[in-house]
């Protein structure tokens, strides 16, 4: 079996965030009234649209995830069947999957490298797990 750091990925690729012995939740974006249709998710380091949130789905009974790679780092993941803005890996691998049965490769945004998470297939069925606070939500007017 050939690890996933020996497929190419680095170390860098994996780190998220390490829990905090206070437990404290980042701040969260507050509902609003506001129409799925209009509200849209951006790239937080160079703003480049990545998806929408009329593509919000949901896995295993979740929109949001909490999810930690081999490393111990923790990602808090939010799901969508479509994301325009991201650049797929070429490497996939069902290694330390997240989902059973779905292999994974990395995703970063098509605009400036960040990675943002990953995309999952399974026979006929893909899905993006975005990183939740590498991305901004923004209400658009379009």
């Amino acid at each position: 079996t050939v690890s996933v750091l020996e497929r190419g990925y680095t170390a860098k690729m994996f780190r998220g965030t390490r829990e905090n012995d206070s437990g404290a939740e980042p701040t969260e974006v507050q509902e609003t009234d506001t129409p799925v249709e209009d509200v849209a998710y951006y790239c937080h380091a160079c703003e480049r649209l990545i998806t929408r949130a009329r593509w919000v789905i949901r896995h295993e009974g979740a929109h949001e995830h909490r999810r930690f790679n081999p490393a111990g780092f923790v990602f808090r993941i939010r799901l969508f069947s479509e994301a325009p803005g991201v650049a797929v890996g070429d490497v996939e691998t069902e290694d330390f999957s997240w989902f059973s049965g779905h292999a994974w490769s990395i995703a970063t945004c098509a605009g400036c490298g960040l990675h943002l998470g990953w995309r999952f297939a399974q026979a006929g069925s893909v899905f993006f797990g975005l990183i939740r606070n590498r991305l901004v939500m923004r209400i658009t007017s379009d």
